[in-house]
């Protein structure tokens, strides 16, 4: 007990806010100062807690930072700079989507213009058209699913009428979930010095976008096709999240890459007996292959006490 609250004082007066950009020496720090809320959630002896077992090994991967939380618990349960601010890449989509779903209706339809298509030369798309309307549930679905940055562009220009003036209600969406080190100044994920999350941040924001009953479908669905409103122009979308075809404990996922970011991966999966935990990984050489191994790590581990 002693030692749990020494843990949360220390956090307290640790903690740091996020830096301006990537460049500074703000985002050293925040690889090495721990902030108050992750420290807490890692040992703070929660109800419902899974149970270490000792004699597993810690793992490896090469990923830059790391994190793993029992969603039943919110417990941080393995984790490597989960507090560091990262270039995420389109894991900064979850956020895109949950300020969509904040400000807009899933019927309303969407004119596509210029500076979605041209986004969408840029990384994945779902080949949207100049002029094309579309409804807002279907650009969600090419968002979440297909990773497509002209469904970003789309949404932000539709919902605020500039991308700039949506990445600032973006911003007000993640202060309001208390996401500390995260600031974002495009709705894709591209690459900004300005432009940033933690493995932390990015698993709250997975586990929000993962309950709402719209976007967690779109988050565990291999293919989909949509289409324009009069039905003309077709859109097929599949899953850049590959582990939804190799493992069935998968319940959810995002991905995302560029060549700052390198490769991201968020997703949500449950052990035999239903318990689900969230695995973020940022920067990782292998980013499907380091999930892979740590979910099979977090359940060989892991006991989780029985609540019936």
């Amino acid at each position: 007990m002693i030692a749990q609250i020494l843990a949360l004082f220390m956090g307290s007066l640790l903690s740091i806010p996020a830096p301006q950009n990537l460049d500074g020496p703000g985002k050293l720090l925040t690889s090495v100062i721990p902030e108050g809320r992750v420290l807490s959630a890692q040992t703070e002896l929660r109800e419902g807690s899974p149970v270490r077992n000792s004699e597993v090994s810690e793992i490896s991967v090469t990923a830059d930072s790391y994190v793993i939380v029992d969603v039943g618990s919110g417990s941080v349960i393995g984790a490597r700079n989960p507090s560091a601010v990262h270039p995420v890449a389109s894991l900064t989509k979850l956020l895109t989507a949950l300020t969509v779903m904040q400000k807009g209706t899933l019927e309303e339809e969407v004119l596509v213009g210029l500076n979605a298509t041209k986004a969408g030369n840029s990384g994945s798309d779902m080949k949207l058209k100049v002029g094309e309307k579309i409804k807002l549930q279907d650009l969600l679905a090419g968002l979440l699913i297909n990773s497509a940055n002209d469904a970003a562009v789309a949404l932000a220009e539709h919902v605020s009428g500039t991308e700039i003036k949506f990445s600032e209600e973006m911003n007000k969406v993640a202060e309001n979930y208390a996401l500390s080190r995260t600031h974002v100044v495009n709705s894709t994920g591209f690459d900004n010095r300005e432009q940033f999350s933690s493995a932390y941040d990015m698993g709250i924001l997975l586990l929000q976008a993962w309950r709402d009953p719209v976007l967690g479908v779109y988050l565990r669905s291999s293919a989909l096709t949509v289409s324009s409103v009069d039905g003309i122009i077709k859109h097929k979308l599949k899953t850049t999240n590959r582990l939804l075809g190799e493992r069935t404990d998968i319940l959810a996922g995002k991905t995302g890459f560029t060549d700052g970011a390198g490769q991201s991966l968020a997703i949500v999966a449950e052990n035999e007996t239903g318990h689900p935990v969230i695995v973020v990984l940022l920067g990782s050489q292998d980013r499907f292959g380091e999930a892979d191994k740590l979910l099979d790590w977090t359940f060989r581990t892991f006991s989780w006490p029985d609540t019936k």
